[in-house]
């Protein structure tokens, strides 16, 4: 794990320097950029247990789509089948690692991106980001890691009140990932308007479901593989015989629910109704919460779509560097967030193993 410890100092002692002396320096964000996209891009097979996935999926592609049988985009996206034709085309061999870099350099990329324009410390923000979704979607969900990467960059156009532009945006996001439908979900949401007592309920709500759990299982369970994707019936499968669980009161969680209660109830609410984006995060990450509540009987599904919502987690936690009582030893506090999170979810997770150079054929 020395690697990762390695980065994560290494941005960790970024977002502290900016924190305190705030200095744009493009060289430095592409210089991060390169580095975190050779780390997930270049890492070995063993690494990350999606890796074989993909290279069976990249290795028997044609076989795939030789048949005038489309049932294959049920459970691959048309981007997706699309990337790996477009590499295996131009690479005769390791297309494998081809396609891995393709999909960090272009994630990371539109990622790093929206967070330098969206974020108060962009590198506390990339802080957060590498301590878990890093860890979860470039080094393993690279499909959905795409997705969410157009997701936060179709955020600039909305928040700009460019509504079209960012259901464009989110429609192109679902052909790499079909979850990413639900983005549009957020075009409900007023930016300017935030009700306490309204979100205070939903967050209780979200407790209430998850203590009863609803029995969810007993629908998705007579879904037809031939009328939605198998994963579902996976899911199901999964949830039923006990080998995936959740638990919604994990750390992690509390300490998002804490996160928002905080900045609903302990910063000035003019100070919160003058922030646009503060208000669409706090939107964003307490529907992140709900789901996860509401769709605790079938744990694969709540997690999915509960870390497609609650990706903007790592804007909202980067705001309590600016309304924590600490005033400056607050950013201390933020790296020590961001370094528990990287332990629960990359080392006591046991979600990565021991760093590894891909080995090239």
């Amino acid at each position: 794990m020395t690697v990762y410890i390695l980065y994560f100092i290494f941005l960790a002692i970024l977002a502290i320097q900016y924190e305190f002396i705030p200095f744009k320096n493009n060289v430095l964000l592409w210089f991060v950029i390169i580095a975190l996209a050779l780390l997930a891009g270049l890492r070995g097979a063993d690494v990350s247990k999606d890796y074989y996935s993909y290279k069976y999926i990249s290795d028997n592609i044609f076989d795939l789509t030789s048949t005038n049988d489309l049932s294959y985009f049920v459970a691959f996206e048309p981007g997706f089948i699309a990337i790996i034709l477009l590499i295996r085309s131009i690479v005769a061999s390791n297309y494998v690692v081809a396609l891995m870099l393709f999909y960090a350099v272009t994630s990371i990329s539109i990622k790093l991106y929206s967070i330098y324009r969206l974020s108060i410390n962009p590198y506390l923000t990339i802080l957060f980001y590498f301590s878990y979704y890093f860890l979860m979607q470039e080094m393993a969900q690279i499909r959905i890691g795409l997705a969410s990467a157009i997701f936060l960059i179709a955020l600039i156009s909305l928040l700009k009140g460019k509504r079209w532009v960012y259901a464009g945006l989110i429609i192109f996001a679902t052909f790499f990932h079909y979850s990413a439908i639900f983005y549009l979900l957020l075009l409900f949401f007023n930016t300017t308007k935030f009700n306490r007592n309204q979100y205070t309920a939903v967050l209780l709500l979200s407790i209430v479901l998850a203590f009863v759990k609803l029995p969810l299982l007993d629908i998705l369970g007579n879904f037809d593989a031939s009328d939605i994707s198998n994963k579902f019936n996976n899911y199901v499968e999964l949830s039923e015989n006990g080998s995936l669980s959740i638990n919604f009161f994990n750390s992690l969680n509390i300490c998002n629910i804490l996160c928002c209660i905080y900045l609903m109830y302990f910063i000035n609410k003019e100070t919160l109704l003058s922030d646009n984006r503060l208000i669409l995060f706090l939107k964003c990450n307490i529907l992140s919460i709900f789901l996860l509540g509401f769709l605790t009987g079938v744990p694969a599904v709540a997690l999915r779509f509960s870390q497609l919502f609650g990706i903007v987690q790592i804007f909202l936690l980067t705001y309590l560097v600016k309304y924590l009582p600490a005033k400056k030893f607050n950013i201390l506090i933020l790296v020590a967030l961001a370094g528990f999170f990287f332990y629960v979810i990359g080392i006591y997770g046991n979600l990565l193993t021991q760093y590894k150079i891909v080995n090239f054929k």
